[in-house]
């Protein structure tokens, strides 16, 4: 029976269609570059370039990858992308501001990421979530300094649990307390984080030092 079910997983793969990317860069080598990161990753399929990281629609391509320069404003950037493209970007992050999170599912990789690291943060935004590599990761913590009094002890305990992305239920039973209760705490954490979303509030709480990198 398990080789059966491996054997529908394939199956089903197979016929998915692939992510098309787009990759942009300003030299062409590096455009070059990340379409042979990606060329063998499964799933991937590279269908054009581009040199700037602004294409004006998101028609033809699912996701964009893009390699910022030296100096260039990931915020400028993400601002520039058409409504809702979700868009994979790698840098050196020596300073992340946080409005180039934006709105929409964006990833922030190292510039040095595989093909494999950069494969799965254009699954992970295709899909619809936000994702931070180590380097982005650090650079928005120095930003913003710990601040261990804003939460309860027992909310730094649902942040936890919500940074893995448990439901209200799950958080309920893994702390033993009512799913109301735990309604009442997450309500409570995004309230004091200036939260609109869950994943707002743990992306703020990391900013902020109270969620380990």
């Amino acid at each position: 029976m398990q080789h059966l079910h491996a054997a529908s997983e394939a199956d089903e793969n197979r016929e998915r269609p692939p992510i098309r990317v787009l990759v942009t860069a300003l030299r062409p080598a590096e455009r070059a570059g990340l379409r042979a990161l990606l060329e063998d990753e499964p799933g991937v399929r590279v269908v054009g370039e581009a040199a700037t990281a602004s294409p004006p629609t998101a028609a033809g391509f699912d996701v964009v990858v893009i390699a910022l320069s030296p100096g260039e404003s990931p915020a400028g950037v993400t601002e520039g992308l058409a409504a809702g493209v979700p868009a994979v970007l790698l840098g050196s992050w020596s300073g992340l501001v946080p409005e180039a999170l934006g709105a929409g599912p964006r990833a922030f990789l190292d510039d040095d990421a595989d093909g494999t690291e950069i494969a799965a943060a254009v699954r992970a935004v295709v899909a619809g979530l936000s994702v931070l590599g180590p380097g982005a990761l650090a650079a928005l913590q120095r930003r913003e300094p710990a601040n261990d009094d804003l939460l309860t002890p027992r909310e730094l305990e649902v942040l936890q649990l919500l940074a893995v992305g448990l439901p209200n239920k799950t958080i309920a039973l893994r702390l033993q307390i009512s799913e109301h209760t735990a309604k009442f705490h997450v309500g409570s954490i995004l309230s004091k984080l200036g939260a609109e979303s869950r994943t707002e509030a743990v992306m703020l709480a990391v900013r902020r030092g109270l969620l380990p990198l």
